[in-house]
Parts: C-alpha cells; structure tokens; sequence
C-alpha cells in the first residue's frame, strides 16, 4: 500500500545491463541465480528483478537490485564475495557492462542506449523452409479447392487468383503462426 513514507524511503537500486554470446546464455543464467540465492542473505538485501532478453547480437540480461538503504547497496557492493560472483558472470560480457544506482522511492534510469539491438534474422535455410511450410500445403489446397473454379479461366488468370489468395494466408495468417510456433527453432 503507497502511503506519505514513500517519499521518504531511502531504497538503493543498481540496474545492471549485461549482453552475453548466445552461447553463454544458460551459464550466465546459472550464475546470476547463484549471485540471486547469495545476495537474499545480504544485510540489507529487498529484491533482484532480472529479465532476459534472447535475440539479437546476443542475449541481453537487465538486473534491478534493490537495498533498504545506499549504504547497505555500497557495503555489498564492496565486499570480497560480490566481486568473486561477478567476476565469472563479467567474463561472459561481450560489451561494456552497464550500470547505473539510484536511491530513494522515485527513481528513475537514463535509458540505455547501447541495448538492446536488432534481432539477428535466422538464417536463410531455415526461413526459407518455414516459407515452404507455409507455402506448399496451402498451395495443393487452394488448387484442388478452386480447381472447379479455375480450369473456367485462362491459366494465367486462375494461377493468379491462386496466387492472390495464397498470399493472402500466408501473409496474414500462416507465417505469423508458424514463426510463432517454431521461435525456439528459428533463433537457435
């Protein structure tokens, strides 16, 4: 519940951003659940949010930590047993890290600017299969179901409204959901 003590709440928050090698991903989940599971029993400790991001360059981590004051963020962050957690999770680091603290109830982060960037498009065969998923069995549908329609028209004009309306689905319907359905696959 907000009350008038909100305002006056001495919080200390660090927002880390962190871009690992696709690769590196799951170890560097590991390790910052391990940093998670330490930092609970930090004097002072209120919450960790981290999100994970897949997809382009690399696989971005953002990590909100949250400390009852800035002094007890500063203790943790200059013990001995931080720096060697976050020594293995900074190895992982394919650019700068960045970090930004903040205290008190309205904080607010610049924006950061380096990340996240554009996800990396899969690669060409395997767009060019989930195409051919889409494509080929609406094709062999839609031919067999205007064929009564079509074998009346000039070839020309029923390969387009073959055409047309294929296009249609897929462009609409069938990709979106196969890119959906395959997202794993696709960015793996």
């Amino acid at each position: 519940m907000m009350s008038a003590r909100v305002i006056d709440d001495p919080a200390g928050c660090l927002l880390v951003a962190l871009r690992v090698r696709h690769a590196d991903a799951d170890l560097c989940a590991d390790k910052l659940h391990a940093l998670h599971q330490r930092l609970e029993q930090a004097e002072g400790f209120r919450s960790l949010d981290t999100i994970r991001r897949d997809g382009g360059l690399g696989t971005d981590y953002y990590s909100l930590a949250r400390f009852d004051s800035v002094e007890a963020l500063e203790k943790w962050r200059a013990s001995k047993e931080r720096q060697e957690l976050l020594g293995g999770i900074e190895e992982l680091a394919i650019t700068d890290i960045s970090r930004e603290q903040a205290a008190g109830s309205n904080i607010w982060f610049r924006p950061i600017g380096t990340m996240p960037s554009t996800p990396k498009a899969p690669p060409l065969w395997k767009r060019w299969l989930l195409s051919m998923l889409a494509v080929y069995p609406a094709l062999v549908l839609l031919v067999a179901l205007l064929k009564p329609v079509t074998s009346l028209l000039p070839q020309a004009l029923g390969l387009f409204i073959v055409a047309f309306i294929l296009t249609g689905l897929t462009t609409a319907f069938i990709v979106p959901w196969l890119s959906r359905r395959l997202q794993g696959w696709l960015t793996s």
